[in-house]
């Protein structure tokens, strides 16, 4: 079984990527995480979908990156924290 969340799957692409045009190698590089709760909508989510019935055992735990994003808000200062918001289709 193999437990990643959103983030990690994003760090991970960010580190494959190997890009420097891409916002995700630089986050990658700089160790500063991307969290996407809506990763599993769309394309990746399809497939991680498809991924499953070749590999199954795969679980994205979306609720350990709303923890680590809350506890990141709520113990920063605010010079240490910053957040994009790209989109709008999900309640922030």
């Amino acid at each position: 079984k193999a437990l990643w969340t959103p983030s990690k799957v994003i760090a991970r692409l960010g580190k494959e990527i190997n890009d420097e045009n891409s916002y995700l190698y630089w986050a990658y590089q700089n160790e500063i995480p991307v969290y996407c709760p809506a990763l599993t909508d769309g394309s990746i989510g399809d497939l991680l979908y498809f991924h499953s019935f070749c590999k199954p055992g795969l679980v994205i735990d979306i609720v350990q990156d709303i923890r680590k994003m809350n506890d990141e808000t709520r113990l920063a200062g605010p010079q240490k924290t910053g957040i994009i918001i790209l989109g709008g289709g999900l309640p922030k």
